[in-house]
């Protein structure tokens, strides 16, 4: 059985929170609140309950306020935040503050009943479209940092070649030889490879020349 306390200032959000979760067999609401205080209250009459549900915005006490206080005072108890807050500075705030788990308030019953069970199991819970966001954000950064080196960056067709050879595997006497070189040269080839890319070592330069197209 999953015990949930609901947290919320709305009394018709709290309604049918309620309604929607207690329909599932093994889960069931033990107390409904308005704001944090009063879930803090609950907690020292010693009311039991596996999961605060929590509303991000409440007067007195926040979602995360309260993530942040029950963590500190050590209840076992976690706390699943709701916000119609779909950004993540929120949901780093929340998770921060000792939260299991963040989501939107237009999430799908499904989603939410997954999310539920999986912070049973001591796992942390993004809400999907956040996650989706923030990949879909990360991708684009990405791909504008990848066209800005490229633009940036002008390699010889010997550094070129060193590259390839280095992305091959082979050691630096095995590419002195193949570009008829010194080994002194093709080691000094490298270490400016690697301080024109910024980049920290072999293996990162390697992934790097890959990223942006340099090598195959």
């Amino acid at each position: 059985m999953i015990n949930i306390i609901l947290a919320d200032d709305h009394h018709i959000i709290r309604t049918s929170l309620k309604a929607l979760i207690e329909k599932h067999e093994g889960i069931k609401v033990v107390a409904e609140v308005s704001e944090g205080l009063a879930v803090l209250e609950l907690l020292e009459k010693g009311i039991k309950a596996d999961i605060i549900l929590s509303d991000i915005v409440m007067p007195g006490l926040d979602g995360i306020g309260l993530a942040s206080t029950i963590k500190e005072r050590g209840y076992d108890i976690k706390v699943v935040v709701l916000s119609i807050l779909d950004d993540e500075k929120y949901a780093s705030n929340a998770f921060t503050s000792g939260a299991f788990a963040y989501l939107s308030k237009d999430i799908e019953e499904d989603e939410l009943l997954f999310c539920l069970k999986h912070v049973m199991k001591g796992k942390r819970y993004l809400s999907s479209n956040l996650c989706i966001s923030i990949l879909e954000r990360f991708n684009t950064q990405l791909n504008m940092l990848s066209q800005k080196m490229n633009t940036e960056i002008n390699f010889s067709e010997r550094e070129i070649n060193v590259l390839k050879l280095i992305a091959d595997g082979l050691t630096n006497q095995e590419i002195a030889d193949k570009l008829y070189l010194s080994r002194r040269t093709v080691e000094s080839q490298r270490e400016a490879l690697i301080s024109k890319t910024g980049t920290k070592n072999s293996a990162s330069l390697v992934r790097f020349a890959m990223r942006n197209g340099y090598v195959a």
